[in-house]
């Protein structure tokens, strides 16, 4: 956890599946704020956790204790990817302390729905058939192709032999909650080789976002452009700042 003493926001990080809190180290280390960059069941503190079959409410229910913790009066959520649901969930668990939401090309399902069920026919059809055939990890040529697009080979090569399967119910639990986060920001990557542009589009029209940035990048912003990322969510934190002074 980063510890600083500007303002009583702070900014709670969730990673995408496969990954872990260790994506956000470089993001957090340019921002301004309190940051806690959380890990899922089956690595970092949560390491001893088994994963499989593990229900979507479990994963809330392992990290909301870290979130408690948390000393900040409000915070930020930032979420990426498959960790759109989960955030969500959050939202609506701790909403007297959610200041802000920031979506960095999450999923973000309708009211009482999956993640799969909110993706196109075809792409959800074919999910269900790859996480019958090979589970949740994908060939390394996928995680390569479709996460790694445009990082380095060091980078790719991290991401690779850190990725950690999820449960296939992370996927297919339908989220708890109508609720839908207010300052919200959808950070839509033009590059995004596993969320396509129309995903994307389907996402934030869910999330009813207030803004909406274009950010030229691939899967992993937080790995291929940090320095750029953590300017956004800077000035993101400013803005939340000021509505809760007014």
């Amino acid at each position: 956890m980063k510890k600083t003493n500007k303002k009583s926001i702070g900014f709670v990080f969730l990673h995408g599946a496969g990954l872990g809190a260790w994506i956000w180290e470089e993001v957090i280390s340019k921002l301004d704020y309190p940051c806690l960059a959380i890990d899922f069941p089956g690595r970092g503190k949560h390491k001893d956790i088994v994963t499989k079959d593990l229900s979507l409410n479990k994963y809330v229910e392992s990290i909301l204790p870290d979130i408690d913790k948390f000393s900040p009066e409000k915070f930020v959520v930032v979420a990426h990817s498959i960790s759109g649901n989960i955030a969500l969930e959050i939202a609506r668990l701790r909403q007297n302390r959610i200041g802000g939401f920031v979506a960095v090309s999450a999923a973000i399902p309708p009211a009482n729905s999956s993640y799969i069920s909110s993706l196109p026919i075809i792409t959800n059809m074919f999910l269900r058939l790859i996480f019958t055939l090979v589970g949740t990890r994908p060939p390394e040529s996928a995680i390569r192709n479709g996460l790694c697009n445009d990082l380095s080979e060091k980078q790719a090569s991290e991401v690779i032999s850190r990725f950690v399967p999820e449960s296939k119910r992370l996927y297919t639990d339908k989220l708890n909650t109508k609720d839908i986060p207010v300052n919200s920001l959808y950070i839509r990557l033009e590059k995004d080789k596993s969320f396509s542009e129309v995903i994307q589009n389907n996402m934030i029209q869910n999330l009813h976002a207030k803004q909406i940035i274009d950010f030229d990048s691939g899967h992993l912003p937080m790995l291929s452009k940090p320095v750029e990322l953590a300017q956004i969510l800077n000035n993101f934190a400013v803005q939340i700042n000021e509505l809760e002074d007014n």
